[in-house]
């Protein structure tokens, strides 16, 4: 997630504060914070160019790892989802498994770590 105000990639769910934020919800559109410039603003859990590609439900982490399917321990329909076969996945962060039947995106582009003693934003 990139930071509309500063382009900072350092940003995490914020809390919902207010019934504002519980109703703007119900869209998909979740709270943001950015660590960079503490700013706080609106955006989808998921990129809408990632959406059609497997990631997490709970946070919207595309960097996922595929598992057995036997570690999948809830949601409906377990038993025919294993019988099916179905592609079982485990969410690096939030340790969340799932199943899901959309492909995997393969190769993310990961931003460059920052070297200790440098400025993480680059100067615009």
């Amino acid at each position: 997630m990139d930071c509309p105000i500063c382009g900072g990639q350092r940003c995490r769910r914020s809390r919902r504060r207010s019934v504002r934020d519980l109703v703007v919800g119900l869209s998909g559109v979740r709270p943001w914070r950015c660590r960079t410039c503490e700013s706080r603003f609106y955006g989808w859990r998921v990129p809408a160019v990632y959406i059609r590609h497997t990631h997490c439900s709970r946070c919207g982490n595309l960097d996922l790892q595929r598992i057995g399917r036997e570690h999948v321990t809830e949601g409906w329909f377990l038993w025919l989802r294993r019988s099916l076969h179905f592609p079982a996945y485990r969410c690096a962060l939030c340790r969340y498994r799932f199943f899901s039947l959309r492909p995997q995106l393969r190769g993310l582009p990961h931003p460059p770590e920052p070297v200790r003693g440098q400025d993480p934003v680059p100067p615009r």
